[in-house]
C-alpha cells in the first residue's frame, strides 16, 4: 500500500510538471506572437503613404471581369511586386480571359498556407479614369479599393513585413493566388485553385472585413438558374388566341418560384434578370428569367431545385413550354467546422494582442472560401482591412484599419505556419 501511495505521488508530480511546462509553452507562444504582430503592424504603418500610393496606382486600372488587357496588366504589375520582393511568381495566361497570378514564398517553418485574393472588380471600363483613389478623412474610396485590391496589397504588406523582420521561420510555403474570375460564373480558374489548395494547412481569403470590423466564419451557398418558356408568337390584335404568351406564363412561374423563398432556414430567392418579347403587338414566344438562391446547405438547393420543377407542372398558358437550368460553376456553402472555429479562436487571440477585438458571423455573399472549403481545407474570410459598399461608386477602405488587420493576417500565417491554432 505504501507503494502505491508513492506511485500516485509521482503520477500527481508529473502531472503538475507537465501542465506547468505546457502553461510555459503556451505563454512562450503567445509572446513570441505577439512580438511578429506587433512588429508586422509597426512596419506596415511607417509604409502606409506608400500603400496608399500603390492602392492609387491599381485601383486606376480598369479590371472588369471581361476585360483582359486590365486584367492581364494587373496580374503583371503583382508580378513585378512579388519579384523585387525576391519572391517567385508565376503568370498563369489565359487566351480568352484575365490572367491569374500564383506567387510562393519559401519558408523555414512546417505549414502551408493559402492566400486568395482576386484582381476583378464589377466596374466597366472607364470607371477607374471617372473615378480616381480619393481621401476623405479615415477614408479612402476607390473602385476595388476593398473588393479587393487593398486586400491584396495587405497580403503582400504582411508577407513584405514577415520578410523583412526575419520570420521565414513562421511557415514553410505562402501561397499567394489571385484569380482574374471571381465576380462572375463563368469560372475559368477552378483546376488552379484546387492545385494550390493541395497541402495546404490553411486557407485565409482575402475579402474585406464587414463594415463593422467581423471576419467572416461561414458562408453561404450561391447557385443561379434560368428558367426559360418557349410559347408561340402570333398577331397580338388579329389573332392573339392563336399565341402562346411565353412572357404571361413566365410571370405565373416567377410568383411560383418565389413563394419558397425562405422555405429553409437562410434559403433566398431573387428573380433578378428578365428578357422577353420584341413589341407590343406581337405575342411573345420566347421569355427568360435568372434566378439567383442563397442556401446554407447543399441539399438545400437540391430539394428547392426539385421543388421548382413540381411548380413548373402547374402553368397558366397551357402550351408554353418551360425548361430550368443551373449554371454550372455554382459555389456550395463555406462551412463552419471545428477546424475552422480554431482559426475563429486563434484571430481573436492575436487580434487581443493588438489591442482590438473581433467577431466572426456568417454572410450570404459568396467567395472563393466556399471552395477551399469544399477541398477540406480549414478557411477564414474575411481577413483583410475593413471596408464596406462594394460594388458601389462608394466603396471604401478605412485607412486606420489598414496596420492592425494586416497583422492579423500575418498572425494567422504564422498560426498556421507553425501548427500553432491546432
Amino acid at each position: 500500500m505504501p507503494g502505491c501511495a508513492v506511485e500516485v505521488s509521482l503520477t500527481v508530480i508529473t502531472i503538475i510538471k507537465f501542465r506547468f511546462s505546457f502553461i510555459i509553452l503556451l505563454r512562450t507562444i503567445m509572446m513570441n506572437m505577439q512580438s511578429l504582430v506587433l512588429a508586422v503592424e509597426e512596419y506596415t504603418r511607417q509604409r502606409l503613404s506608400r500603400y496608399i500610393g500603390e492602392l492609387s496606382e491599381i485601383c486606376s486600372i480598369d479590371s472588369y471581369s471581361f476585360h483582359k488587357p486590365g486584367l492581364d496588366e494587373m496580374a503583371s504589375w503583382l508580378a513585378l511586386r512579388m519579384h523585387s520582393l525576391g519572391i517567385e511568381a508565376t503568370i498563369i495566361e489565359r487566351e480568352a480571359w484575365g490572367n491569374d497570378i500564383l506567387s510562393v514564398v519559401q519558408g523555414e517553418g512546417e505549414g502551408n498556407v493559402l492566400l486568395v485574393g482576386h484582381t476583378d472588380t464589377v466596374y466597366p471600363v472607364g470607371t477607374a479614369a471617372a473615378r480616381p483613389v480619393r481621401m476623405e478623412g479615415d477614408m479612402l474610396y476607390g473602385p476595388g479599393a476593398s473588393d479587393m485590391k487593398g486586400c491584396i496589397l495587405s497580403a503582400i504588406y504582411a508577407i513584405e513585413a514577415m520578410l523583412a523582420l526575419g520570420y521565414r521561420s513562421s511557415f514553410r510555403e505562402i501561397r499567394l493566388l489571385c484569380v482574374s474570375d471571381e465576380e462572375i460564373t463563368t469560372r475559368h480558374c477552378l483546376d488552379l485553385m484546387e492545385r494550390a489548395s493541395l497541402g495546404s494547412d490553411g486557407a485565409l481569403i482575402l475579402e474585406a472585413a464587414r463594415d463593422n470590423g467581423d471576419i467572416v466564419s461561414a458562408r453561404k451557398g450561391n447557385a443561379r438558374y434560368m428558367l426559360t418558356a418557349h410559347g408561340r408568337s402570333a398577331h397580338a390584335g388579329v389573332e392573339p388566341e392563336k399565341g402562346r404568351n411565353a412572357i404571361l406564363e413566365l410571370a405565373h412561374q416567377i410568383l411560383q418560384f418565389q413563394s419558397l423563398n425562405g422555405w429553409r432556414e437562410g434559403v433566398t430567392i431573387n428573380p433578378g434578370f428578365f428578357a422577353g418579347g420584341t413589341l407590343p403587338n406581337v405575342v411573345p414566344d420566347l421569355a427568360q428569367v435568372q434566378f439567383d438562391i442563397r442556401y446554407l446547405h447543399s441539399q438545400d438547393r437540391i430539394d428547392t431545385e426539385m421543388q421548382w420543377r413540381k411548380i413548373m407542372q402547374h402553368q397558366r398558358v397551357p402550351g408554353v413550354e418551360l425548361t430550368l437550368e443551373v449554371e454550372p460553376d455554382f459555389k456550395g456553402p463555406m462551412v463552419f467546422t471545428p477546424e475552422s472555429f480554431k482559426l475563429v479562436h486563434t484571430a481573436q487571440d492575436i487580434a487581443g494582442l493588438l489591442g482590438f477585438s473581433v467577431n466572426h458571423v456568417l454572410t450570404g455573399g459568396s467567395s472563393d472560401g466556399s471552395y477551399t472549403s469544399a477541398f477540406g481545407i480549414p478557411t477564414l474570410d474575411g481577413l483583410g482591412p475593413v471596408g464596406g459598399l462594394d460594388h458601389s461608386p462608394n466603396e471604401y477602405l478605412v485607412v486606420s484599419s489598414i496596420a492592425p488587420r494586416t497583422a492579423l493576417l500575418g498572425g494567422l500565417i504564422a498560426s498556421i505556419g507553425t501548427h500553432s491554432f491546432a
